[in-house]
């Protein structure tokens, strides 16, 4: 069981890794290493933002800068109110919906994160970072039949495209960790 355990912890943190990499090379950040402060010139840009919001609430552009600017960062829980503003005066927008979902989920609002998704394949049905995204989120909830549903539709609609290779080998991750469960049992 142990072993079963870790080898799902495996393909969450390879998936989860993937699907934040991707994020990364779409929109850039440096980071602050685990435990460090902000650089100065991070925190220059965090009072900036802050400063550009208090003098006008309704600049949506600065409320969504500032939550990008959390979710870069890691700090979801801080990022979660400022999505909600900005989606509520542009509630369109899949990609920012996809961060906020994974922003939820990352924040312990597991469950809305992935409604939030099932939200953007609502509207977006083929949208191939949302279909990606609840895979990686289904399976980090041990959800596996429905990750594998969700990394298969991609495929499917998209095969050529470089996230559905990705998908392809979460797939094989999937059907290694569950040939090792029933070879444990």
């Amino acid at each position: 069981m142990l072993r079963a355990f870790f080898l799902i912890g495996s393909l969450v943190l390879v998936l989860a890794l993937g699907s934040w990499g991707l994020r990364l090379a779409v929109r850039p950040t440096v980071r602050p290493a685990v435990g460090q402060q902000l650089s100065p010139e991070q925190e220059a840009r965090l009072r900036e933002l802050r400063q550009r919001i208090a003098q006008d609430p309704t600049n949506i552009a600065a409320v969504l800068e500032l939550a990008n600017f959390y979710y870069d960062l890691g700090r979801f829980a801080e990022a979660v109110p400022l999505y909600r503003q900005y989606l509520a005066a542009d509630p369109g927008q899949a990609e920012v919906r996809i961060d906020f979902a994974y922003a939820l989920f990352a924040s312990g609002e597991e469950e809305a994160g992935v409604a939030e998704l099932h939200h953007v394949l609502e509207r977006f049905p083929d949208h191939p970072i949302a279909l990606f995204n609840l895979g990686v989120l289904l399976a980090q909830q041990g959800k596996m039949g429905q990750a594998r549903q969700s990394f298969e539709e991609l495929i499917r609609l998209h095969p050529a495209l470089p996230l559905s290779q990705r998908a392809r080998q979460a797939l094989r991750m999937l059907d290694s960790l569950q040939q090792r469960v029933t070879v444990a049992q």
